[in-house]
């Protein structure tokens, strides 16, 4: 990666992190933490699929399932922010399937 590209990257993502909008940095987290929180908690799998490959795809689904999740449920929070609703505006920011006026959705 050129150090131009490089740099460029590094501005967008001090943007989204630095930024109270759940928009921008919600599907960011999510893409980490929802693989985290399904095969975390998935137990023992009895299919016999415990590979490396399956894993890997399995977190690979599970980051895009974070991002769009995240992205989607990022707008409503927004929106919540911006009507007065809610006043927390990073609340749940980990929990791709909660905005930031309801609880988490992994309990």
């Amino acid at each position: 990666m050129s150090k131009k590209r490089l740099l460029l990257a590094s501005a967008l993502a001090a943007a989204a992190f630095s930024s109270t909008s759940c928009t921008l940095a919600k599907p960011v987290v999510c893409a980490v933490t929802t693989p985290v929180y399904v095969l975390g908690n998935a137990g023992v799998w009895s299919c016999g699929c415990d590979d490396g490959y399956v894993l890997a795809c399995g977190a690979a689904v599970f980051s895009v399932v974070g991002i769009v999740g995240g992205f989607v449920t990022g707008i409503i929070s927004d929106i919540n922010v911006l009507t007065g609703r809610c006043h927390d505006p990073i609340r749940n920011l980990h929990d791709p399937f909660a905005t930031n006026c309801g609880g988490s959705s992994f309990r």
